[in-house]
């Protein structure tokens, strides 16, 4: 059985308070993030299943869950259930990315010192691939990314304050990268109908962004 935290009985008490619904969207959120964070980088390296035991989406998902259910992490106020599992999650990333890189610095030492390494892998890449993943953990700026992840957060609360549905419908369809013409379709709305729903989310985003 999973070992008790510190924050278990504090979490339990805010967990009560959430609705399946919440539960589900949260996890909706923390999924898209990771699409974010890992595209391009669970064919090797640090992400892969192989060094993680499990499919990286599933094992960070059930590392941010079970760190709340558990205790292990403080649930903190100014956090809705989305925010602190994506920065439970975000914590995790950076967490594996410095053990891995400590494990082959380790392993790299050894073979210049004459030692056998702790383990031998062969790693399999693809040149085109790899051309296309360019962009490695050293390039990617955390700071700005959770800067973004802070910024989508406040549009959506606000979105969700509003309590309009058409504009919620509006900003998940953005998400998905539906054009306008499909969109219009979906809502049942002209195009024009649409701009007018639109133009609303703008003046929303213009204050956050």
């Amino acid at each position: 059985m999973e070992d008790i935290g510190d924050f278990y009985e504090f979490n339990s008490k805010k967990l009560e308070e959430v609705t399946a619904l919440e539960w589900q969207l949260a996890l909706i959120k923390c999924e898209k993030h990771l699409d974010y964070r890992l595209k391009m980088k669970t064919l090797y390296g640090a992400h892969t299943a192989k060094n993680l035991g499990i499919d990286p989406k599933e094992y960070y998902m059930a590392f941010a869950e079970d760190s709340l259910l558990f205790g292990k992490w403080q649930w903190k106020d100014e956090f809705d259930l989305s925010e602190q599992l994506i920065r439970i999650i975000n914590s995790r990333i950076t967490t594996i990315v410095k053990s891995y890189r400590d494990h082959i610095k380790k392993n790299n030492d050894k073979i210049e010192q004459g030692f056998v390494p702790d383990t031998i892998e062969v790693d399999y890449r693809d040149i085109e691939m790899d051309f296309y993943n360019l962009a490695s953990e050293d390039a990617f700026d955390y700071t700005k990314a959770e800067e973004y992840e802070q910024k989508i957060c406040e549009i959506e609360k606000i979105i969700e304050d509003h309590k309009d549905e058409n504009l919620e419908f509006l900003w998940e369809c953005i998400k998905e990268g539906k054009k306008r013409n499909e969109i219009s379709d979906l809502m049942a709305i002209t195009p024009k109908q649409l701009d007018k729903i639109r133009e609303k989310l703008i003046s929303i985003t213009k204050l956050i962004i």
